[in-house]
Parts: structure tokens; C-alpha cells; sequence
């Protein structure tokens, strides 16, 4: 948590371009149209406007196939990481690399709504997926880190992030999933 802290902190004080600018310059040295066509597609797919209401259709099979509590649980993660990383970008107004114009973002970029959405997406559904015996651990631990770090990685590739608003918005969505998972664990537990 004091690593989070430290993050907003640094972003907030405009500190943490010794951090952000290497990392920029090393990725646009190293870019090639395939790695950039792979990244946009999954940029795409896991926009919040796609995962957002992929999750209500998972809750809503959840909710069929296990009960609505549980599925209260998948639900909530996508709409508290949503409120949390709006009201934070109005805060911190942290104006986007380059490519945002590029790739039409032009919204503020601290924390990263990608980046935000995803952990705390993947993070909920693989963990209740892994509690209902639907998914073993393994590919709980996959899914919840891998899509994540994917996400995130697309959206430094593409330069309309930097590193540090990923880190932040996954900070924001492993927050939402760790809650999302107590709040899953305390319905769960009511309900057996």
C-alpha cells in the first residue's frame, strides 16, 4: 500500500518522469507493426466499453447457475474500479504520451481505466471462478495476472499510457478485486 501511495505521490508532484521517459523511449525504439497490430487488438478487447459488460453476462450466468450473491460479487468489481479511476483522473489531470492523439485518447491518463478494469475484472471472476470449483488455482493465478499484464503492456506499447498510470490502475483494480473478493467470501459464507 505505502508502494501505491508512494506512486500517486510521485505522479501527482510531476516526479516520476525519471521513471516513465526510459521506459517511453526504450518501448518506441522498439516497436514493429506486428507486436503493435497484436497489442491494439487486445487494447480493444479488454477496453473497459467490452469487459464492463462482458462481466454482467458472466454474472448473469453466475447468477443462474450459482445464485445472485455470488454473482453480486462479479458484478460489483467492473462499477467500483469505473468510479474510483474517473474520479482519480479528475484529480491528478495527468495529460497522456503522444500516441493518445494518435489512437483518439483523450481523456487524462492517471490511473489507467484499461489497466484498472482488468485487474479488478480478471481479478474477481478468476477468484470466484477458483472458490466455486469451476476453474483450478493454476488457471485462477493465470488468468488473474496474465490479462492484466497484457492489458497494461498494450497500453505502454501503443503510447497512450505511461508505465505509471498502468501501475496505478492496477494498484486501483487489485484493490476493487481484493474487496470484491471479501465481499464474495462474506456472501458465500452467509449463504452455506
Amino acid at each position: 500500500m505505502a508502494a501505491c501511495a508512494k506512486l500517486g505521490e510521485d505522479v501527482f508532484n510531476k516526479e516520476s518522469g525519471p521513471f516513465d521517459k526510459p521506459i517511453r523511449k526504450w518501448v518506441l525504439g522498439h516497436q514493429n507493426p506486428i507486436l503493435e497490430a497484436a497489442f491494439l487488438a487486445i487494447t480493444r478487447v479488454a477496453s473497459p466499453a467490452v469487459i464492463i459488460p462482458g462481466t454482467l453476462v458472466g454474472a448473469a450466468w453466475l447468477s443462474r447457475r450459482r445464485g445472485l450473491p455470488i454473482a453480486g460479487a462479479v458484478v460489483m468489481s467492473p462499477a467500483v474500479a469505473l468510479a474510483i479511476f474517473l474520479a482519480v483522473k479528475r484529480i491528478y489531470r495527468r495529460k497522456r504520451p503522444a500516441g493518445g492523439k494518435r489512437l483518439h485518447q483523450l481523456t487524462y491518463a492517471f490511473p489507467s481505466g484499461h489497466s484498472a478494469a482488468s485487474a479488478a475484472i480478471f481479478g474477481t471472476a478468476a477468484y470466484v471462478l477458483w472458490r466455486e470449483n469451476m476453474i483450478p488455482r493454476g488457471v485462477a493465478i493465470a488468468a488473474s495476472t496474465v490479462a492484466p499484464l497484457l492489458v497494461g503492456a498494450s497500453r505502454v506499447y501503443l503510447d497512450v499510457h505511461w508505465t505509471t498510470d498502468v501501475l496505478g490502475g492496477w494498484s486501483v483494480g487489485g484493490l476493487v478485486a481484493a474487496l470484491s473478493a471479501g465481499v464474495y467470501e462474506r456472501v458465500r459464507h452467509q449463504t452455506l
